[in-house]
């Protein structure tokens, strides 16, 4: 069995139920309860989305593009762990996804993004299919205004904590555009099964909150350097972002084998063996040679003296270990951030830089996009 693959290293479950405890007393806002409720959002959002306009078939159905930033471009590529072929879907973080007859989503969860609203103005038109995913805000105005559909998310969250409306409203159009077959079926499974396993008992039970807290102590005040597999790539960067946002701890996400040419040089010749917490992800069905790859440099930092760790996860089929994955990424960062004495919940360093944007002119946005269109 290959070193990374190995079984779930469990807290005691008095000591979870105290970390527990810690993190709702710096927790008023719920992160905690959004955490436990993202199965349930799945199966809603699925639900919801059969009441939703797709628009016309895409003429081209072997893929799709998302158009997205932070949680929901995750959700494309937390789409693409469960599923195969890899090309299915393609990622545009503030980028202008190419002009072909694929189908678009635009999804911004305030429905204000920024660069968003930019690029919606640059999919739009011609014979392309596009929807648009949003709470509300000017890309559901825009919605209204051009005749798109609009798959509407609830408010009221913040939008890392709405990744499981993310991922299943783009799973659900996935399926309803062809791109992939059978794939709600798969994703509902998943998501039942977890969230009937988290709705009996108490959680401090539960074996993948066990598993995060060996995982956030070990961790403690580190950054994090996550090294995963191409199989791995939406539930290492959810994790590199709840470490990010929740706990407010610096962390990144090199793709494996590419950091084995590169980026391991700049950790060793940092000469700072304990400064980091590395963190290796992969999955079973990784080829044999990455798994080789990942065991060799997981041994080779041991041998240096980092502190390495191994990201488990748990399930029968790829939808199954990828919601639990999220589930115990998002453990690990609020135990961090009650081990910090953190509020999970603001992010007073996005708010302020977004603050800096100049305002946007609702009445004249039309006409001053209109360079876009």
């Amino acid at each position: 069995m290959s070193d990374l693959q190995s079984e779930l290293l469990l807290s005691d479950p008095e000591h979870t139920a105290r970390a527990l405890e810690a993190v709702k007393a710096v927790d008023p806002n719920g992160m905690l309860n959004v955490a436990f409720e993202t199965p349930r959002q799945i199966v809603d959002a699925i639900a919801k989305a059969k009441s939703f306009n797709e628009g016309d078939l895409p003429l081209d159905r072997s893929r799709l593009h998302l158009v997205g930033l932070g949680g929901s471009a995750i959700a494309g590529e937390l789409l693409r762990d469960m599923v195969a072929p890899k090309r299915g879907i393609s990622i545009h973080r503030g980028t202008k996804p190419p002009r072909d007859r694929a189908g678009v989503i635009v999804s911004s969860y305030s429905g204000n993004t920024r660069e968003i609203l930019e690029l919606s103005h640059q999919v739009t038109g011609g014979l392309r299919t596009v929807v648009f995913f949003a709470s509300g805000g000017m890309l559901e105005k825009l919605a209204f205004d051009w005749g798109i559909p609009l798959w509407k998310m609830p408010a009221g969250y913040q939008p890392r904590a709405a990744v499981g409306w993310s991922l299943a409203l783009v799973t659900s159009l996935a399926e309803r555009w062809g791109v992939y077959q059978g794939v709600i079926e798969k994703l509902i499974s998943a998501a039942q099964k977890l969230g009937d396993e988290l709705g009996h008992g108490d959680l401090h039970h539960h074996s993948l909150v066990r598993s995060a807290l060996p995982i956030a102590e070990a961790i403690g005040d580190k950054p994090v350097v996550i090294f995963h597999s191409l199989r791995c790539t939406g539930a290492a960067r959810r994790l590199a972002a709840q470490l990010n946002e929740n706990a407010k701890q610096i962390a990144f996400a090199l793709v494996m084998p590419e950091a084995v040419h590169n980026g391991v040089e700049g950790l060793v010749g940092s000469g700072e063996v304990d400064k980091y917490s590395l963190i290796f992800m992969s999955d079973a069905n990784d080829t044999l040679s990455l798994q080789d790859t990942m065991d060799r440099a997981l041994r080779f930092f041991t041998d240096k003296g980092f502190s390495t760790l191994v990201f488990p996860s748990a399930g029968n089929d790829p939808f199954e270990l990828t919601l639990s994955r999220i589930l115990i990424a998002d453990m690990i960062s609020l135990f961090i951030a009650a081990h910090r004495g953190i509020d999970p919940t603001p992010i007073p360093a996005i708010r302020e830089i977004k603050s800096m944007e100049p305002p946007l002119d609702l009445m004249n946005y039309d006409k001053d996009m209109a360079e876009f269109r």
